[in-house]
This record gives C-alpha cells, structure tokens and sequence, in this order.
C-alpha cells in the first residue's frame, strides 16, 4: 500500500458525495434569500420568482424527478419567502407561492412536451 492510497483511505473530510442534496439546500436557501431582501419592489419580487420558477420546472424536468432535487428546489423557496417576509416585505407570501408553483409546472409541461429546450 502507497502512502498515497493509505492518505486517501484515512481521510476524515466532508463526505461531498453522500451530503450534496444538503449543501445545495442551503447554499440555494441562503443565494435566494439574499436575492429576496435586495428586491426593490413587489413587481420585481414577482418577476424574479416566476423566473426562478421556470428555471426549477426545467431542472426537475432533466434531473427526472429524483427526491434531492425536489430538496434543492424546496431550499429555494423557502430561502426566496424568508427574505420576502423577513427583508423587504414585498408582496404576497401566497402569491410567491402560486407564481412558484404555477411556473414550475408550466415550465415542466413545456420542457417535457417539447415545446421548450
């Protein structure tokens, strides 16, 4: 056995293979929450999630709808309404939450007929 090969068995880091879906959760919780709080208006709080939504409808879409994928998106969110209700208090909760939700699947129905690539 190198001492190379015995180095690498006995490492004791973060295990990024088993722990991703978690690591993206918050560093997708804590991007979308930054985003939130600098918002200047309710229109633009509105637009920017119906845009964000669009891009999760189209990555849930390529990724197959595995369960840390859903994790990541659901970081999003919740990182995107805390900043809303905590930061700038712009808009709606319930409508960041349709406009969320409502993007994410017209944006997966249309990636996955075809309609958008």
């Amino acid at each position: 056995m190198t001492w190379q090969s015995k180095l690498w068995k006995e490492k004791k880091g973060f295990k990024y293979h088993e722990f991703w879906p978690e690591l993206f959760f918050v560093v997708f919780l804590i991007l979308s929450f930054l985003i939130s709080v600098f918002l200047p208006s309710k229109v633009m709080s509105y637009i920017v999630i119906f845009i964000l939504a669009i891009g999760c409808g189209r990555y849930i879409q390529f990724r197959k709808r595995g369960f840390p994928y859903f994790l990541i998106v659901v970081g999003l969110l919740i990182g995107y309404l805390l900043g809303n209700l905590l930061g700038n208090r712009y808009g709606n909760w319930r409508t960041i939450l349709f406009l969320f939700i409502f993007g994410t699947v017209l944006s997966y129905y249309l990636h996955e007929r075809g309609y958008m690539k």
